[in-house]
């Protein structure tokens, strides 16, 4: 008996079923050339039967037979193996019940008799060739998806992947954030370890620029900059002779005077190496020009970086309220006083306004956030540096606290006999308990 085998090696059977034995052998003689597995039956019982046993892609059935008819069996075919291309076989007094039971879906086709082998063979290749269709539909479903689990699992096993890169990239960038905090700590630390540069000072001149770059509304990368520009702001006195610097400026003689200027220089070379401070080393070196262009320190044709419009307003205030600058210390009112002489000649007017017309613009904001280290908690983050009775930057400001950094300055308190006055973000007061 010959087979029908396809790409994916499946075995098409083809059932025929007519009570008359010579109906039978005449089919399996017309069907004999095609590559199918050919199963015969006699009644719709038998039939069933052999349904039941084995898997059937074609059904073709006589339609008068005794006990079952031809579309009964194939009503119940059509109720148990609906995949199974069904065909009636009828005459011609039986066509009207055979187009009946066609219009009710129960039979896809009819042949009548007598039949045509050719007819007989391309209705057996049609009903074949509509369950390849099908069983190949049903394939390429489940191959799609099982295409689309695993496209969802790849998709899946890449957003986990891009998240663990992101979170190992969020990682190293914050150990370079910590470790360049540390080192611009310990620079600010150098210069005000040194006895005759006034680590206050330069507290004070960082905190009023942070101010006015808020205020002017400089974005926060900007406003970090000039912050810590104004902290090492006379990092450049490192390299000068302590005469050239420790009197008032205006009691210094010519050559002094042009010596003190030079400062910028020299921060400007010892942060060469530092890439990434060259933002800051910027508005370091241009500190002294003046705004309008005249008397340029430098003599350099550039453009002053708004950081250093803002130091030079901040540092000077400062100068003229400590006696730096004349030997004198001025009120506040005073200082601006003589500081609005210079607007948009030495200052910036615009940025020189801020200073001026804002009442508290040189006190600070932060008071009522002052704790002790013995009422800090782990996850407060710090408003404002901190700084020892020496001017010594201890943490940074926007460092969070830990149960480690915590013990440490209780500790700290006790050694020295007093409170710190630590500024921490006003958010988190709302989990303090004072004690």
């Amino acid at each position: 008996m010959a087979e029908i085998t396809t790409e994916n090696n499946t075995t098409y059977t083809v059932l025929f079923v007519d009570d008359e034995p010579n109906i039978l052998r005449a089919i399996k003689r017309a069907l004999f050339t095609m590559d199918i597995t050919l199963l015969l039956a006699d009644s719709g019982a038998k039939a069933l039967e052999l349904m039941a046993n084995n898997e059937v892609h074609v059904v073709i059935s006589d339609m008068k037979m005794p006990q079952m008819s031809g579309a009964e069996l194939l009503e119940q075919v059509a109720t148990k193996y609906p995949e199974t291309f069904r065909v009636v076989l009828t005459g011609y007094a039986d066509i009207e019940s055979t187009i009946q039971a066609v219009n009710q879906g129960k039979i896809h086709r009819y042949l009548q008799k007598p039949w045509e082998n050719q007819e007989l063979i391309s209705v057996v290749e049609e009903g074949l060739e509509r369950v390849k269709l099908k069983a190949e539909n049903l394939r390429l479903q489940k191959l799609t998806k099982l295409q689309n689990k695993k496209l969802k699992d790849v998709n899946t096993s890449l957003e986990q992947m891009v998240q663990k890169r992101t979170r190992q990239i969020k990682a190293a960038l914050n150990k370079i954030e910590k470790h360049n905090t540390a080192m611009e700590q310990v620079l600010f630390n150098v210069i005000s370890i040194n006895p005759n540069i006034n680590g206050k000072f330069a507290i004070e001149v960082s905190e009023l620029a942070s101010k006015l770059a808020r205020i002017a509304r400089l974005d926060k990368q900007e406003i970090k900059q000039i912050r810590y520009a104004g902290l090492i702001c006379e990092l450049g006195l490192l390299g000068l002779e302590t005469d050239d610097f420790l009197a008032p400026f205006s009691k210094l003689k010519y050559q002094q005077q042009q010596n003190y200027l030079s400062q910028t220089k020299q921060a400007s070379l010892i942060l060469a190496p530092a890439h990434e401070l060259q933002h800051v080393s910027d508005i370091i070196e241009f500190q002294f020009e003046h705004y309008n262009g005249s008397g340029l320190y430098n003599k350099v044709a550039k453009e002053i970086p708004v950081g250093a419009r803002i130091l030079a307003i901040s540092r000077d205030y400062w100068r003229l309220v400590t006696g730096r600058m004349s030997g004198v210390e001025l009120s506040p009112r005073d200082a601006k006083f003589e500081m609005k002489k210079h607007r948009n000649t030495r200052y910036d007017g615009e940025f020189l306004d801020l200073l001026l017309e804002a009442e508290d613009v040189t006190t600070s904001k932060l008071l009522s956030t002052s704790l002790k280290a013995t009422q800090l908690k782990a996850g407060m983050v710090l408003a404002q540096n901190l700084y020892n009775d020496s001017h010594i930057l201890i943490l940074p400001e926007g460092h969070v606290l830990n149960e480690a950094t915590i013990q440490k300055l209780v500790q700290f308190e006790e050694e020295r006999g007093k409170a710190f006055s630590i500024q921490i973000e006003p958010e988190d007061l709302a989990n303090i308990t004072n004690t």
